[in-house]
């Protein structure tokens, strides 16, 4: 008994001693979280650092640099750890150019780190033009807890593209990370996934190129099709608050809705998990819902209120479709139809629908409400980025007559919308989706004339 305990203790030592050999490094990021006028956001994790700094200057200045430091308590466990700098009091219009430091050594990286402040635009110039990009379906192999057979996961090389591609920031509609049966079963493995997936070294070039924000899908949230019944969903929540840079998430910490505006544009970041209903519920004979009554209120408020040119709703499932057996709000028809008569009855203009989740790209349009409405709704539907494509085109779904024409496309991919125009009430949306090598698919117009309510 004697030996076994010396044994656990020179065990113990050498374990803590090689722990405490280990050099601090990044794990993952930089990441540019949100920007505004005179604050943003930088996500960092590291581990092994007593302390984690950043240090920001405008590009081209000669000045002197500012610095922000976070002390991380338990390094000597060498544990990953997560800093989220929040920079505040900064230039408007202005790019800065920053370096993370651990323990006051800089972190040195083959990629450029810099983000950039919002405009102050209105009462004194036209809009200005912007491009953001959207994907969905973010699946990274890892074989001891993949499916046996053909991987599942495509190549990472579509993110050198995505880099590539020039963008203002980036909208990731969901299933974000892939949690696999061995994770979403214990928090511990809900943590590994998130950990796992934001790692790739593909992935950190184009993190740091561009401002992220996020939704999530069932499989950052849960199980598949998960709903409100997940029994880790406030680890899910805390995950995702973690590992995203989103200014805000829900209200009295439930959800992780939240809302943002770029220059004419405003989003709007549904949680179409965290309050939703089990999808197989019969409607005749329960009245369900994806959002819950809080968010459903808030996302009609919020469009109201909304005094954008194009007022962009981004949720997980897909919104407009009609003609699908697949999860979707065709499950969800009198919330659905809620959502719609709101609008109608409203007379809010530049509506468009954002997804992801079903493993292909199209563009979908409602036209029964332009009697009503005086415009179609769409919903682009963009995925995947690295998960297996559908087999949509073997399936009757594949004559869908809610397509835009020409715009299905069941390999990996991503979008960029650009906006531009010379003022406002003569903006246009140029919706481009691109193959996994950065070759353009397909593109797509609408002008903001064509998306006029009628008036009341």
């Amino acid at each position: 008994m004697k030996q076994v305990f010396i044994f656990i203790l020179i065990l113990a030592f050498n374990i803590a001693s090689a722990q405490k050999n280990e050099k601090p490094q990044i794990i993952a990021g930089p990441m540019n979280g949100y920007a505004e006028h005179t604050e943003a956001l930088v996500w960092v994790q590291t581990k092994c650092a007593n302390q984690i700094s950043l240090k920001y200057w405008p590009k081209g200045s000669s000045g002197k640099a500012l610095v922000q430091t976070m002390k991380n308590e338990s390094a000597a466990q060498c544990n990953p750890f997560i800093s989220k700098f929040v920079l505040a009091g900064l230039a408007m219009a202005t790019t800065y150019e920053y370096q993370i430091l651990l323990d006051d050594n800089v972190a040195v990286l083959s990629y450029p780190t810099e983000f950039k402040t919002k405009v102050l635009w209105e009462w004194r110039t036209p809009p200005p033009n912007f491009t953001f990009m959207l994907g969905s379906c973010f699946y990274v192999n890892d074989t001891a807890y993949d499916r046996p057979g053909r991987p599942y996961g495509q190549s990472l090389g579509i993110l050198k593209s995505m880099t590539q591609t020039p963008a203002d920031f980036m909208l990731w509609l969901g299933d974000n990370v892939y949690t696999r049966e061995a994770d979403y079963s214990s928090k511990s493995g809900m943590i590994y996934r998130y950990q796992h997936t934001r790692a790739v070294p593909e992935l950190q070039p184009f993190l740091a190129k561009m401002n992220h924000y996020a939704i999530w899908d069932d499989h950052d949230f849960g199980d598949n099709d998960a709903n409100k019944s997940f029994e880790f969903k406030e680890t899910s929540y805390d995950l995702f608050k973690s590992y995203w840079g989103n200014k805000n998430y829900g209200q009295n910490n439930e959800g992780i809705y939240s809302n943002f505006r770029f220059s004419d544009a405003e989003f709007f970041l549904c949680d179409g998990r965290y309050f939703r209903d089990e999808s197989d519920l019969d409607e005749q004979f329960f009245n369900k819902t994806q959002l819950g009554a809080a968010q459903l209120s808030w996302l009609k408020d919020k469009l109201k209120h909304s005094k954008a040119s194009f007022k962009f709703v981004a949720i997980g499932g897909q919104f407009i479709n009609e003609n699908t057996d697949k999860e979707s709000y065709n499950f969800y028809k009198k919330e659905r139809a809620e959502i719609i008569k709101f609008i109608v009855e409203q007379k809010i203009s530049g509506v468009v629908f954002l997804s992801g989740d079903r493993h292909h790209t199209e563009l979908l349009k409602n036209d029964k409400v332009v009697t009503t409405l005086g415009y179609p709704l769409y919903d682009l539907t963009s995925s995947s980025i690295t998960a297996g494509a559908s087999n949509v085109t073997g399936s009757p779904e594949v004559n869908n007559p809610q397509r835009v024409a020409q715009t299905l496309v069941a390999e990996n991919n991503y979008c960029t919308i650009n906006i531009s125009g010379p003022k406002k009430g003569e903006r246009t949306l140029l919706l481009t989706c691109y193959d996994k090598n950065g070759l353009v698919k397909w593109g797509h117009t609408i002008k903001e004339s064509e998306l006029k309510a009628i008036k009341p």
